[in-house]
């Protein structure tokens, strides 16, 4: 069944053949592929005749019950199989759309959000929806409502204590806020409380999404002098440099405190040490659809 030239138009029927081609390998046998199919073993027979017919050359020997791929459908084999997964992907896809299900979630978190708490709802979302597509964006909570009613976003996870009257929330914890330092910093070496008025002389630093927003957070801000930062990471390592402070919710240095690397301050002022809601918000608007609903239940599972 040799040919010289492979048809430059694409069969009609080129995903179904290709299905039937990568099962008959996979299953180890026409038979048993037309199971897994649910086909009689004769149309797969067909397709897969039809797909060499295409191709112009044997892609599978056919012998004593069993099959194995022809040095040329090996070469093409790993091709197969992709373009198989996505077409699966693609109907599936198509029919969480025709159902009106959401294939995507788009999730703005807050910084100081509570990473361990986020990740197991991720990870139980993951288990419960294969299908869907998350996309987290790290924000600031002064953007974070603009960002939410703009409509790019789907849901905000939010450390906070007040949201505002056209967004709707569900808490679901609770997050206490306070400075912290190297332990190699002045601030460190202070005997029991720190005094408010200490913090104005060391350098504070803030986390800033947006280089048109001078200050975040308001009633965060403590120094005279701030350094403002758009990765929460290099914040974390300014932090262990001993170049000065911040503010952190408790999981923010847990390795270092356990390391002793960094201490966390108290202060007299509860100013200091404010105590945030956790919870899921969207805008009243725009309520969760299935895929967020689910996100939120998972979230608010104790």
């Amino acid at each position: 069944m040799e040919r010289n030239v492979l048809r430059n138009r694409t069969h009609p029927n080129l995903v179904d053949h290709l299905e039937a081609f990568v099962t008959v390998y996979e299953a180890g046998g026409f038979s048993a592929a037309a199971r897994v199919l649910g086909r009689a073993v004769s149309s797969v027979s067909y397709a897969v005749a039809q797909l060499e017919s295409h191709c112009g050359f044997e892609l599978l020997s056919r012998g004593a019950g069993q099959v194995s791929l022809t040095e040329r459908g090996r070469a093409v084999f790993a091709e197969a199989r992709t373009v198989v997964d996505n077409a699966r992907r693609f109907s599936a896809h198509a029919r969480l759309l025709q159902s009106g299900e959401e294939t995507r979630l788009r999730v703005l978190v807050d910084v100081l959000f509570p990473r361990q708490r986020l990740n197991e709802a991720l990870l139980a979302f993951g288990a419960r929806h294969p299908r869907a597509r998350i996309q987290l964006f790290n924000v600031s909570l002064n953007t974070m409502w603009s960002d939410l009613r703009h409509g790019e976003y789907d849901l905000a996870m939010a450390l906070t204590g007040a949201i505002p009257s056209d967004m709707e929330a569900r808490a679901f914890g609770e997050e206490r806020l306070a400075p912290y330092c190297a332990v190699t910093h002045p601030l460190a070496a202070v005997k029991g409380p720190v005094p408010a008025g200490a913090f104005q002389a060391e350098r504070q630093f803030y986390y800033i999404g947006d280089p048109t927003i001078d200050v975040e957070r308001v009633g965060r801000v403590f120094s005279t002098d701030i350094w403002t930062v758009d990765d929460v990471e290099q914040i974390r390592r300014l932090v262990m440099a001993g170049a000065g402070w911040c503010f952190g919710a408790d999981f923010t240095f847990e390795n270092e405190l356990a390391t002793g690397q960094v201490r966390r301050l108290d202060c007299a002022d509860p100013k200091f040490h404010p105590v945030r809601n956790i919870g899921v918000v969207w805008p009243l608007e725009r309520p969760p659809g299935i895929l967020g609903t689910s996100f939120i239940e998972l979230c608010c599972k104790p």
